[in-house]
């Protein structure tokens, strides 16, 4: 511990100077109490009068001699407490001072923190706005490539209802219109207005919201949406193959589950039309692993940058050309998956394109 030159620690309390004034009173207080003490006290407590006390010069010497005594006994400890006390004062209104400078500096951080966490409620409900916008925007682009694909599966039964049509006017005209023929292009008719109908609960149903969970089986869903995207990949030029076995169940919402496969079937269709392989293949597989129900959606499209590869499930995420995609297909599958549904969603390359994995 570093010293000064009189050996008194530097830093430390400086030596308190009693004032004289101050000694004084407290010998003259001193003094009274003394002399009260043996004038008034000892009588009291002996019940008699003492000879020499009735002596002023006795009692003056008397007194003169006890001083010393109650001043180390009474006063000097009395000093000492109000000395003390006062010191107590002091440090307790500089620790006040403090905890005010404390509270009016954690006042100002609350304020700051209120302010700043009322800005952040304000930007992630614009956030949450913008998501929502997007998000319908997404279901319109979906709507709109439903509609296309309604456009493909309907085209040829309508074709082929017109021709049937046809013929039985042109053998009613040529007189060779039969019941037999006339039954038969009846009941192929039929059967096409059938498939028709068909196709339109598979769209309604596709798109209505599932409001409670149910068991569903994975080879329907995957039956339906092939169903509705086979003829738009068909025009395309690209195979879409289904494997499937073990006949998988699932626990959750169907609808959304087949929203999640047909944006990666459409994803996958999207990287075959860019990198245009010599023969462009999508292959659906579901089966049963230890409990849970697996799918996986393969395509030949070459996979997917490694660079990218972590962010293709973030939301607004896209490689494709300004007005060609929204970013929010994947990251839709992403919260169907793993937040609706309790499951998981992984991409990964192969060794000619790109797998993406379901486990639910």
């Amino acid at each position: 511990m570093e010293l000064s030159a009189t050996g008194r620690e530097i830093g430390s309390e400086p030596p308190r100077v009693v004032s004289p004034i101050r000694l004084i009173v407290s010998l003259m207080v001193v003094l009274f109490l003394a002399e009260a003490l043996v004038m008034f006290v000892l009588p009291l407590i002996f019940h008699t009068s003492i000879a020499f006390v009735d002596n002023f010069a006795d009692s003056v010497l008397l007194v003169l001699i006890s001083a010393p005594f109650i001043w180390f006994w009474v006063a000097r400890p009395l000093h000492s407490s109000a000395r003390e006390v006062e010191r107590l004062n002091t440090a307790l209104a500089e620790r006040a001072a403090e905890l005010q400078q404390q509270n009016v500096q954690l006042q100002r951080t609350y304020a700051e923190l209120q302010t700043e966490t009322t800005a952040r409620q304000q930007a992630m409900e614009e956030l949450r706005e913008k998501q929502q916008l997007l998000i319908q925007q997404s279901r319109m682009a979906a709507m709109g490539e439903m509609l296309g694909n309604i456009a493909h599966q309907w085209r040829q039964p309508l074709n082929v209802v017109g021709v049937k049509v046809q013929e039985i006017g042109f053998s009613h005209r040529h007189g060779e219109l039969s019941k037999e023929l006339l039954d038969a292009n009846i009941s192929s008719a039929m059967g096409v207005l059938q498939h028709l109908s068909q196709t339109i609960t598979v769209f309604q149903n596709y798109n209505v919201p599932d409001k409670e969970k149910s068991l569903f089986k994975v080879e329907q869903v995957i039956a339906d949406t092939v169903q509705i995207l086979e003829e738009s990949l068909k025009n395309s030029g690209i195979s879409l193959e289904v494997e499937t076995g073990g006949e998988p169940q699932i626990n959750g919402y169907p609808n959304e589950f087949g929203q999640v496969l047909m944006n990666l079937i459409l994803n996958a269709k999207d990287a075959l039309q860019e990198r245009q392989p010599g023969d462009p293949r999508i292959v659906v597989r579901s089966w049963s692993e230890e409990g849970r129900a697996m799918v996986t959606i393969s395509d030949n499209g070459g996979g997917i940058n490694e660079e990218i590869m972590a962010k293709i499930f973030d939301p607004f995420f896209t490689t494709k050309a300004l007005g060609k995609g929204t970013g929010v297909g994947l990251f839709l599958a992403k919260t169907i998956i793993e937040k609706n549904m309790g499951g998981c969603i992984s991409v990964r390359n192969t060794a000619d394109g790109a797998e993406f994995r379901i486990e639910v």
